[in-house]
């Protein structure tokens, strides 16, 4: 059953293009709402600019017509000329409407200048905006997960969606299946496996390594075998938890593989285990069961899944968590925390967290 409702007033697009140039996992999450586009405008063509590393997610998505990689840069004048390139030629396509999902400055430009008429362009913070939208965004400033203010870029172009009905995946063919079970083969791991996500975007949204080693052991004494999972500049993360475990038998490292590997290797696991970061959004929408850990950040916004078969840890009402906005959940910005002893993640036990990958897993 679709989950959309149409009202009259919106014409149906002949061309759209949605609009998401953001991080990974917010990448990921993506794909829930270009189906939820594609089940509102069936014979419309969906074009979709991403940033260009997250560009592979999104191949075979069954909703996309077509990719256009846009480079994000930290030089704001490299990425303004980034943005003005892809604004000439996107502009070429001659778009009817353009979709945001999370607005930034450089990218709602970016929708402004493609020339579509109708533009719904959300800039997700309460504080800001929606600069050039020609659609008024509902439910603008009231706290909710990042999927369901994605749905609001929907909803304002006249469509209602059911969020119940929608959860982000990836797309794999039988060959890129093959693939990561021949990975997963040649690292020698006896089922089930568990996977720790070790990396994270800051080192405060990082469970300790001695958190990681002792689930690691957990799992290795049932008769499984651990996968532990890095991406660039994260090695270290992966040496700690290797030298803390001690003995290395049925315990692997995958460092960096491409992200369709990545999701074909989930794809295989048995359960994921790790930090609130882009890779537990690839592991879930690869159809792996996950057990998320969250420290500093409130998981209202960011975790945007069933918790019967994707749970959390999460210690409530820390009040060390000092930054929130008006009326926002309460959260910590510190890239590094000493006088707290960084408690929100550390008194996480790493017993819970194998009851649940136990009681989760495939």
């Amino acid at each position: 059953m679709i989950a959309i409702e149409m009202k009259p007033f919106m014409t149906r697009p002949r061309k759209l293009l949605a609009i998401k140039l953001r991080s990974l996992g917010e990448s990921v999450v993506f794909s829930a709402s270009l189906q939820a586009l594609k089940d509102a405008f069936p014979e419309t063509q969906i074009h979709v600019a991403v940033s260009t590393p997250w560009a592979p997610l999104l191949i075979h998505h069954p909703a996309v017509s077509r990719i256009w990689p846009v480079d994000r840069h930290q030089d704001r004048f490299a990425r303004a000329r980034a943005i003005a390139r892809a604004a000439l030629k996107l502009r070429q396509e001659n778009f009817d409407c353009t979709v945001n999902f999370h607005a930034s400055p450089s990218s709602a430009t970016l929708a402004f200048a493609t020339g579509a008429r109708v533009r719904s362009i959300h800039f997700h913070s309460g504080k800001d905006k929606d600069r050039y939208s020609t659609v008024q965004i509902p439910d603008k400033g009231i706290i909710k997960s990042v999927l369901e203010k994605d749905f609001d870029a929907i909803r304002a172009l006249g469509v209602s969606v059911s969020s119940s009905k929608y959860l982000p995946f990836i797309t794999l063919k039988p060959s890129e299946m093959d693939e990561g079970f021949r990975t997963l083969a040649s690292l020698e791991l006896e089922r089930p496996i568990l996977v720790l996500g070790l990396g994270a975007t800051r080192p405060t949204k990082s469970w300790p390594a001695s958190r990681f080693a002792e689930l690691a052991k957990l799992w290795r004494d049932t008769g499984g075998s651990v996968l532990l999972v890095t991406g660039p500049g994260e090695s270290a993360q992966a040496a700690a938890v290797f030298e803390l475990i001690g003995n290395k038998q049925r315990v692997s490292h995958l460092h960096d593989p491409s992200i369709r590997l990545l999701s074909a290797v989930f794809s295989q696991a048995s359960v994921y285990a790790g930090n609130d970061s882009g890779v537990k959004h690839v592991a879930a929408a690869s159809g792996l069961p996950t057990v998320s850990v969250f420290g500093p950040e409130d998981p209202l916004e960011w975790h945007v899944y069933p918790r019967d078969r994707h749970p959390y840890f999460y210690i409530d009402s820390l009040e060390c968590r000092r930054d929130n906005l008006p009326g926002y959940p309460a959260w910590c910005s510190l890239q590094q925390c000493s006088v707290e002893k960084h408690r929100c993640m550390t008194e996480i036990d790493s017993a819970a967290v194998f009851e649940a990958c136990r009681k989760v897993m495939k």
